[in-house]
């Protein structure tokens, strides 16, 4: 499989994380309140705006900065980037929304 191939499939997924990101967070603060998002800024966004405006004006700007790192062939901070979503993002939010279902 060419590099080029690689860097593709790397970034569609993080284009599923961010959006399973923001599904799983959106459920996690409408359910426990925003006090268990850790990121202080999304939680402060949430509180003056609303989850599903603040999540979906968040992960639109991590989509875009992934997209930047995907056109100008950084292709490793954002395999990088998707790996470090999965363990400290979608990982604790899945245990977080299925132990409190």
């Amino acid at each position: 499989m060419r590099r080029r191939d690689q860097a593709f499939i790397v970034f569609v997924i993080f284009i599923a994380t961010q959006l399973l990101d923001g599904v799983l967070t959106y459920l996690g603060v409408t359910r426990l309140g925003t006090h268990v998002e850790m990121n202080g800024w999304l939680a402060t966004l949430i509180e003056a705006f609303g989850a599903a405006p603040a999540l979906i004006s968040a992960k639109a700007l991590s989509l875009f900065c992934g997209a930047i790192l995907y056109v100008t062939a950084y292709h490793r901070p954002l395999a990088i980037a998707t790996g470090l979503y999965i363990g400290f993002a979608i990982v604790p939010w899945m245990f977080i929304v299925v132990t409190t279902a």
